[in-house]
């Protein structure tokens, strides 16, 4: 990791190009904050060239060949991965989702996403980009800015009486579904994770809260996570 840090150390203050810039102009983006680059040596002399421009509203990638792309933080869908093995960190990465439905897998690894997943997601196409250093700093500062901008806005639709799906479930003011069970926000107790699932506990003994769901499935995840933390009235913590 040291190693890392030292090789990127100068990327941190690089400037967006001036495409990148003007993307993220054109996008209402803000200000730039930081830059992010992939493995600097030799070995990966193909994306060294990548970068990960963050600003104040949104996310700019740039990969080989022209590719470049933006995010705003209030529209973004964001999947997020991640895999060990014997307790040892293997996989993390991002999938980003536009509001067209592209998708841009970028870090390291893959999410496991199938054909029948991207078309749930409205997913209708897919790039794999390069393993950006730091995929948990930068994984993790994504869901905090998405959940900042989208939580209160996703919170006053559904109390408009707006549904609203995130993946395999579905919430509204009264509760929340999956495509087989449903619950009322009062019958939940417990929210939280187990081996890489998500899961809903009720209090009922024959409880019809919904069944857990792969996290990597769950856009925006921890603005779901929050969602559920405020609607249910009997969830502690």
């Amino acid at each position: 990791m040291r190693q890392d840090q030292d090789a990127i150390a100068h990327i941190r203050s690089e400037r967006p190009t001036a495409d990148a810039a003007a993307l993220a102009a054109q996008c209402g983006l803000g200000d730039w904050v930081d830059t992010l680059a992939t493995n600097q040596g030799w070995r990966w002399r193909k994306s060294q060239d990548a970068r990960l421009y963050f600003f104040t509203g949104g996310l700019v990638v740039t990969m080989p060949e022209g590719y470049l792309s933006a995010y705003d933080w209030e529209t973004v869908r964001v999947l997020q991965y991640r895999r060990t093995i014997n307790g040892v960190n293997a996989e993390a990465c991002s999938v980003l989702i536009d509001p067209a439905g592209s998708a841009l897998n970028i870090g390291f690894g893959r999410a496991p996403v199938f054909k029948t997943d991207k078309t749930a997601l409205g997913i209708t196409s897919w790039v794999n980009g390069p393993g950006f250093l730091y995929p948990h700093m930068w994984g993790d500062h994504i869901q905090t800015c998405v959940t900042r901008a989208q939580l209160g806005k996703t919170l006053a639709r559904i109390q408009r009486g707006e549904r609203i799906t995130f993946g395999p479930y579905t919430v509204d003011q009264h509760g929340v579904s999956d495509k087989k069970y449903s619950a009322a926000w009062t019958e939940i107790i417990e929210i939280g994770f187990t081996l890489g699932s998500f899961m809903f506990n009720g209090h009922q003994r024959r409880s019809t809260v919904p069944g857990s769901a792969h996290a990597y499935a769950i856009p925006n995840l921890d603005l779901f996570v929050k969602l559920c933390h405020q609607l249910s009235p009997n969830v502690k913590g």
